[in-house]
């Protein structure tokens, strides 16, 4: 019989209740573990994201000791047009990282009696669903090594390609890092910058500070594009979301917003969040008014020059999503993440691995074929 016991929270009062636990492993992980994988992050996307799925938290403990957590979440979903059901990580585009909570010295046979459970009640679901997995993490290559050995049928695609920038040296040998271009981008911002008035930063870490700002960043967010597209800090379902994580997250000393004013008038901001030895950028935005100064830049430029001057512990700036030109500015490493979609011995699990490996690759393969030809014939006009 095995040492290791399971067992499943599948409602959000349960998910309330393992908050303590689940912050103690999530703390014992230190830098395997980022914000993004905490209790208090998970509670607070529940509230405001969770609508249309019900949880499903398995816990793996040693002993009664917790060494194993995997936040997921059952759902019904469209798999490139074939409904499924589906587990997945609770996430949406404010969830840059996603992994499991495992105890290192116990890793492979805590992912063993994950997948024993997982598979033994496989009549709950059709796909497993893991998106955005750090590709260097220790869980997912052990994840991997499993299903190849277990014979387990599953796909790999690439996910995020991811920006980070270790903070070594000073504020002077990494501006000296960047090419001359980038480096007379930044000087020509900070000169108008300066010939458009009075700057003034603020980074705000506390819950009182976080409400004195809070009018200030939804301004900026409604004159932002983000706003245009439906997904800024002002939309009512962000609002509530990161002010509630704000105070989570003020609470346990790891808030950290950056807000730029011009002549006592907010332009920017950026909303961060400090893990262990990294600060994790969530969210930015500029006033469109203000475009032709390139705040959003400039409070970067900023931001980075203390962060080098001034670590406070911090050794990482984790810029997250994908590697957008802009971000090249600062960073030339990113951290690769990956997208696992397992299936089981069900028929209609079958269905869909025939969908999704067979169907939806040739037609991805025609598709390809058709623009590889439109080019060469628009090439010969």
């Amino acid at each position: 019989m095995s040492e290791l016991q399971v067992e499943t929270v599948q409602d959000e009062p349960g998910l309330l209740r393992l908050q303590p636990e689940w912050d103690a492993l999530c703390a014992s992980l230190k830098g395997e573990a980022s914000t993004f994988m905490s209790g208090f992050w998970h509670h607070c996307w529940w509230r405001h994201f969770g609508a249309g799925a019900t949880p499903y938290l398995v816990l793996v403990r040693l002993y009664g000791e917790l060494v194993g957590l995997f936040p997921l979440m059952r759902r019904r979903i469209s798999l490139h047009g074939l409904p499924v059901r589906c587990l997945s990580f609770p996430e949406n585009g404010n969830s840059l990282h996603n992994d499991f909570l495992i105890r290192g010295e116990q890793r492979e046979a805590v992912l063993r009696e994950l997948l024993s459970h997982l598979y033994r009640h496989r009549e709950g679901w059709d796909v497993l669903q893991l998106n955005n997995m750090p590709e260097l993490s220790e869980n997912s290559s052990a994840l991997i090594k499993l299903l190849c050995e277990t014979g387990r049928r599953f796909q790999r695609r690439p996910g995020f390609d991811s920006p980070y920038l270790e903070l070594s040296g000073n504020w002077q040998q990494f501006l000296g890092s960047r090419s001359t271009r980038v480096r007379k981008t930044l000087r020509n911002i900070e000169n108008g910058i300066c010939r458009a008035g009075s700057a003034e930063l603020l980074e705000i870490t506390s819950w009182q500070g976080y409400l004195e700002v809070r009018e200030d960043m939804h301004q900026v967010a409604r004159h932002s594009w983000t706003d245009e597209v439906g997904d800024s800090l002002a939309q009512p379902v962000n609002s509530a979301f990161f002010e509630e994580l704000a105070r989570a997250a003020s609470a346990r000393g790891c808030l950290s917003i950056w807000l730029l004013k011009l002549n006592g008038t907010a332009v920017a901001f950026e909303f961060h969040l400090r893990s262990h030895d990294t600060q994790h950028a969530l969210r930015a935005s500029f006033h469109q008014e203000y475009a032709s100064l390139s705040p959003g830049a400039f409070l970067e430029m900023q931001i980075l020059k203390q962060s080098f001057e001034e670590p406070r512990g911090m050794r990482r700036i984790d810029f997250g999503g994908s590697f957008d030109a802009y971000k090249r500015r600062w960073s030339d490493s990113s951290r690769k993440h990956l997208s696992l979609t397992v299936f089981h011995d069900g028929l209609y699990s079958r269905v869909a691995e025939f969908h999704e490996l067979a169907t939806v690759t040739a037609l991805r393969a025609l598709r390809d074929q058709v623009r590889l030809l439109r080019g060469r014939l628009r090439g010969k006009l």
